[in-house]
């Protein structure tokens, strides 16, 4: 019985240790595609930022490539080099950046790579993470954004990087891992270690609101009314107060004394 045990663990040390690390396993097969040998040559936007001296991002396609309306779409490519193998719990993330929005907006899991799957030491982590990455590999990281509708910012930021949350253990975080990110050592950066993409319009105006189906208004501008509404109906007098000739009325429980 021993024997047959020990056979058995002696196998699945076996299977574990035959496992290539930063290759996608069996079970998420279809994320081959996205890890390549090399850089396309059909790359629009060669770039080098220097994640920690581990991962670099060397390029990206990006459309449209100079507009962010709100509501509409970012077709976003990134191309990463992983260059030394990271320790578990990192992740990609990405951030939308507004100046009417106290924090960015992340979409951190959006995209084929970055699925949330479950993990017995983690609890959770992206599907193919940069800590599951090879070195010498190139990893093909595509993002479909939707912009957000309540932007009202003439401009937004768009930025990526690779950090950690805290790793949960029974309720508590292990000290030094709580939202610490890969330094960039070299490359365009928003100086919070973020490699900045691009920066893109959004054609808002300042003081410009964006009408709940989707179309903008000028302060002042009053939305069109139903067909047949082009008549105004004379205003008539809510209250006796308004009518000529006669004393305003105090409105109950209204105080109409000036305050000092």
């Amino acid at each position: 019985m021993k024997s047959v045990l020990w056979s058995s663990l002696l196998l699945a040390s076996a299977a574990l240790g035959c496992a290539s690390p930063g290759q996608p396993t069996e079970a998420d097969a279809s994320l081959g595609s996205y890890v390549l040998d090399a850089v396309p040559t059909d790359v629009q936007n060669r770039t080098l930022v220097d994640f920690g001296g581990a991962v670099h991002l060397v390029g990206y396609d990006l459309s449209p490539a100079d507009r962010a309306a709100p509501g509409s779409t970012l077709h976003l490519k990134l191309y990463w080099r992983s260059v030394k193998k990271l320790s578990p719990g990192w992740a990609l993330f990405t951030h939308v950046i507004s100046a009417d929005a106290p924090k960015p907006y992340a979409f951190d899991n959006v995209g084929a790579l970055r699925q949330a799957v479950s993990d017995p030491a983690l609890g959770t982590k992206q599907k193919l993470s940069p800590s599951d990455w090879t070195p010498g590999k190139v990893i093909v990281d595509e993002q479909d954004i939707i912009v957000p509708q309540q932007i009202s910012a003439p401009e937004v930021t768009l930025a990526v990087g690779i950090g950690r949350e805290a790793v949960q253990l029974t309720g508590k975080e292990i000290e030094g891992l709580a939202g610490s990110r890969l330094e960039i050592l070299s490359g365009i950066s928003d100086g919070q270690d973020r490699a900045v993409i691009a920066r893109l319009a959004t054609g808002v105006v300042p003081g410009q609101k964006n009408d709940p189906r989707g179309e903008r208004r000028r302060p002042g501008e009053r939305r069109p009314g139903p067909a047949g509404a082009g008549r105004e109906r004379p205003l008539r007098p809510s209250s006796p107060s308004l009518v000529p000739g006669h004393p305003p009325t105090k409105p109950a429980g209204a105080d109409l004394k000036e305050k000092p």
